[in-house]
């Protein structure tokens, strides 16, 4: 009997960017410098994403970095968690959010995912689905 082979879909429903949630007890920059190291990346501290959130009235901030040195592959990893909240609360068990702009294949993002998950300070990386169907400015950048 042969095992079952994973099929991997990409569902955007308009969106030009698919985002992958990343759960890690380290902090920032101890997984920007893994994933730099694994993947052979350059992302780079770039300024926060600020998001204003009108029940609470209060701006919250988030720490963003930016891949530099690959300009074919539009890509930023943003903190879920900050001293304010959480940018996603309804997934607090994310800590990062990768977002990356759609123009990559599905094999990349299935490689990508896989490479992630080898990662020894990433305790699982899964693309977000159930936010593709969604249109969140916040990720418009």
């Amino acid at each position: 009997m042969s095992a079952k082979k994973k099929i991997y879909k990409l569902n955007t429903n308009g969106c030009n960017y698919i985002l992958i949630g990343i759960a890690s007890h380290q902090n920032d920059y101890r997984l920007t410098w893994a994933l730099n190291d694994k993947l052979n990346y350059n992302f780079i501290k770039t300024k926060d994403l600020v998001v204003y959130d009108s029940k609470l009235k209060v701006e919250r901030s988030f720490v963003t970095y930016y891949l530099s040195d690959k300009p074919e592959l539009n890509c930023y990893l943003i903190a879920n968690k900050s001293e304010q909240g959480f940018l996603l609360s309804n997934m607090k068990n994310i800590d990062f959010i990768l977002k990356i702009s759609y123009d990559e294949s599905v094999e990349f993002i299935k490689d990508l995912l896989i490479k992630l998950r080898e990662i020894d300070v990433v305790m699982i990386a899964f693309i977000l689905e159930s936010l593709l169907d969604k249109q969140f400015k916040i990720f418009d950048f």
